[in-house]
């Protein structure tokens, strides 16, 4: 339930006070009263935030930036830019309304904009007669993926490294694995349940891909193990699954993009760390089951 009484059955969803616009904090001459229609929507933008979080059980008001990310990185899927810009415009709104700092201008937060701007850009791009420039890599072959996350060390970058290669092996889509939520992801004594995108480039009609996967008997070479351990490593209980870690060893909200794949891959394959078990050579990696 949001906190401060910001749920969605509050007297502050149920009758959201009249909006005044932003910009009047930094320039009193810009100070205009918003429209009806501007209101109505402002207003709808916060009850679907306030729902939201009453759902994941994490407050409204204040919102922490990371929960504001992760929603609008959820709307992604079925709103384009111009809607998730608004939507982080009105939760704004409110918490400078209420007293507390604004969570949209965290990096993450913008991050994500950044992202569904680029999105959009791409048909306008491609209707100019210009193709945007693809950043995807060839991935590996399943073998060299396993000896990459065999060489993974334990620190935090490690064990993300490990769990992505590790299902990559098993034949799942890198970029595809990317843009995997939690909130997708079902861990039980016996495996894990996926699903993941079918279309990588912001297809909201696509099909999702149900995939089920079996803990492995050898533990070290497990990737069902491997992403148990980096959710439970890296705290990670909605939002993005794969996510950056910084300079300094700490797990950031915003997800790893399609451009971090390579470098992934090349930093692993040249480690000198020892391996923690050699798979065996000519053996098939085996793929995952889909329904």
């Amino acid at each position: 339930m949001a906190a401060d009484g910001a749920g969605p059955g509050s007297p502050l969803t149920r009758n959201p006070p009249a909006i005044t616009d932003i910009r009047a904090a930094a320039n009193p001459r810009a100070a205009r009263p918003a429209t009806p229609e501007t209101r109505r929507l402002y207003a709808g933008d916060w009850l679907a935030f306030a729902a939201w979080c009453e759902q994941h059980h994490v407050p409204a008001l204040p919102a922490a930036c990371g929960a504001v990310a992760s929603y609008l990185a959820d709307r992604s899927a079925t709103h384009g830019y111009g809607a998730l810009a608004r939507a982080a415009t009105a939760i704004n709104r409110w918490h400078r309304r209420a007293g507390h700092p604004v969570p949209g201008a965290d990096p993450a937060v913008q991050a994500v904009l950044r992202r569904a701007r680029a999105a959009a850009r791409t048909p306008v791009m491609q209707a100019a007669g210009r193709t945007p420039v693809s950043r995807r890599a060839a991935p590996p072959n399943g073998e060299d993926l396993a000896r990459m996350a065999a060489r993974c060390p334990g620190d935090l970058a490690g064990l993300r490294d490990r769990a992505l290669l590790l299902l990559a092996a098993r034949g799942l889509d890198p970029l595809a694995l990317l843009l995997l939520h939690r909130e997708h992801v079902r861990l039980t004594d016996t495996g894990a349940e996926l699903s993941l995108p079918t279309a990588v480039d912001g297809d909201a009609a696509a099909p999702a891909r149900n995939v089920s996967l079996r803990r492995a008997v050898a533990v070290v070479m497990c990737p069902v193990r491997a992403l148990d351990a980096w959710l439970l490593a890296s705290d990670t209980r909605f939002g993005p699954v794969f996510r950056k870690v910084n300079r300094w060893g700490s797990v950031e909200h915003a997800g790893l993009q399609a451009s971090s794949l390579r470098p992934i891959w090349q930093k692993r394959a040249k480690s000198s760390a020892p391996m923690l078990r050699p798979p065996r050579r000519g053996a098939a990696a085996p793929s995952a089951q889909s329904r």
